[in-house]
């Protein structure tokens, strides 16, 4: 059932620009966590189309949905609430779950909304409103993509871009990835192209200014972009840092250009009681230099909103392995290992504990991990090369049957490793096991899970790896 609740939100005072982050605030009747902003502007006046956070949320899983914000001078906001439930809705029968980062275009008097399905492919709604009620454009998905990006240019003709990080399309390696759609906006119109030399991880978006044409993407944990004088280059030539890491939460862009003003829009996970699964809205103003490159974006925020410190950061502070004292590095044939000792997690989820370790002189802690359990870390740094490298992990377990599964993005995504826990027959007994990992690179949050049997697992005390290197280098 299509929603048509709408929910304003008035902004009252004399606000200056800095002061209307993040745009949602908790304090507000109807209050949302939004994340994902795609900006557009319609008729005179600026739309979001955004993810939906759940207010209980524990990871991606329960993004089910859509909502809309819309505002005519950047101050007053008109909350729309749900304004598309794909699961839910007649006509989106084909549409499945994760309903991650979506994106609006116009076109010959219709407005259509692109959104994930089933992580990488895509559903179109249309409408003739920019904020609906909306009706599915097809009866099944129209491409294969993560996180779609629509772009209509000058000349009428649109384009579809994202990247193929979960799924290759031509070339292996996750890279900014651009087809032409035909006029009809459902269909592409010809082969994907490659666009970016670099590896790219998620969040592919794409502007137009000056004759010039922007495309952005996260790489690591920072947003970087590329320019080019067409709308499908052969490659775009990286430029440099769009925008820096968004605090508790990678981050998801789009650009502008309202009243002669460019703006970035994003999200972030500190604000409003939330953290990477609770995410809110904010924009700040870009910087062209006159060579047409962008002054890196500086994040603001009201000067009376309150930045929520999770509580696993309270519990553990984090520590980058370049600062982290007790992060051995040794040399070995094919390059430097790194050791990361396991109590630096970013996040948790399920039963795990934090205990002195009684055995290893050289590690503090060690992560007790029970079934269905998992640890994220941020900003691991994999290297630049795909080829296959050894993962080794410190554990002990008086019991068979327990294993680790290694995942990147989400504590669902993509498993890059499995390795079988044996017994090694007592608690405080460590052995390390190793699995091989491969095309896997670049800065990436992994996702130490467990499986196994009801109970305590297994003890983790490190983990390893030694990042491929390139042959000849």
């Amino acid at each position: 059932m299509i929603k048509n609740l709408i929910f304003v939100i008035f902004i009252f005072g004399q606000l200056s620009f800095a002061q209307q982050n993040p745009i949602l605030k908790e304090s507000d009747s109807n209050f949302l966590y939004v994340c994902d902003p795609s900006a557009e502007v319609f008729n005179g006046k600026v739309y979001l189309y955004c993810s939906h956070d759940q207010p209980d949320a524990t990871n991606y899983e329960s993004m089910k949905d859509y909502v809309i914000l819309e505002s005519s001078d950047l101050k007053n906001w008109t909350n729309h609430g749900v304004s598309l439930d794909p699961q839910l809705d007649k006509g989106f029968e084909y549409a499945q779950s994760n309903m991650n980062a979506p994106d609006a275009a116009y076109k010959n008097g219709w407005y259509y909304w692109y959104f994930p399905s089933d992580i990488t492919h895509v559903g179109v709604a249309k409408s003739k409103s920019p904020t609906g009620p909306w009706e599915s454009a097809v009866s099944n998905e129209i491409a294969t993509i993560f996180d779609p990006t629509v772009f209509v240019d000058t000349d009428g003709q649109a384009y579809i871009y994202g990247n193929d990080h979960w799924v290759d399309i031509g070339e292996k390696g996750s890279h900014i990835m651009g087809a032409k759609l035909k006029d009809n906006m459902v269909e592409l119109d010809g082969p994907w192209v490659r666009l970016s030399k670099e590896t790219v991880n998620e969040a592919v978006h794409v502007f137009k200014r000056n004759g010039k044409y922007y495309f952005s993407a996260r790489v690591g944990p920072v947003t970087k972009y590329w320019m080019a004088d067409s709308p499908l280059p052969k490659y775009a030539k990286l430029k440099g840092e769009l925008a820096p890491n968004s605090p508790e939460s990678p981050n998801h862009t789009s650009v502008i250009e309202f009243d002669k003003q460019w703006y970035l829009f994003y999200h972030r996970g500190d604000v409003n009681n939330g953290n990477r699964y609770k995410r809110s809205v904010c924009f700040d103003k870009i910087t062209f230099r006159k060579d047409g490159t962008i002054e890196p974006i500086v994040y603001t925020l009201d000067k009376n909103v309150e930045i929520t410190v999770p509580t696993y950061a309270k519990r553990k502070k984090r520590i980058q392995i370049k600062n982290n004292p007790k992060g051995k590095q040794v040399l070995s044939k094919m390059g430097e290992s790194i050791r990361y000792e396991a109590e630096y997690f970013t996040e948790q989820s399920g039963d795990v504990k934090v205990e002195k370790n009684k055995t290893d002189k050289n590690s503090e802690s060690i992560i007790q991990l029970s079934k269905s359990s998992w640890l994220s870390y941020t900003e691991i740094e994999f290297g630049k090369s795909a080829a296959p490298f050894s993962f080794r992990v410190n554990v002990s377990s008086p019991n068979e049957g327990a294993k680790i599964i290694v995942r990147i993005n989400s504590p669902t995504g993509t498993i890059i490793g499995t390795i079988p826990i044996p017994s090694t027959g007592s608690w405080n007994s460590y052995k390390t096991i190793s699995t091989t990992l491969n095309r896997v690179r670049g800065a990436q949050t992994i996702y130490v899970c467990s499986e196994g049997d009801d109970g305590s697992l297994f003890n983790l005390n490190w983990f390893e790896w030694t990042p491929a290197v390139k042959k000849g280098k």
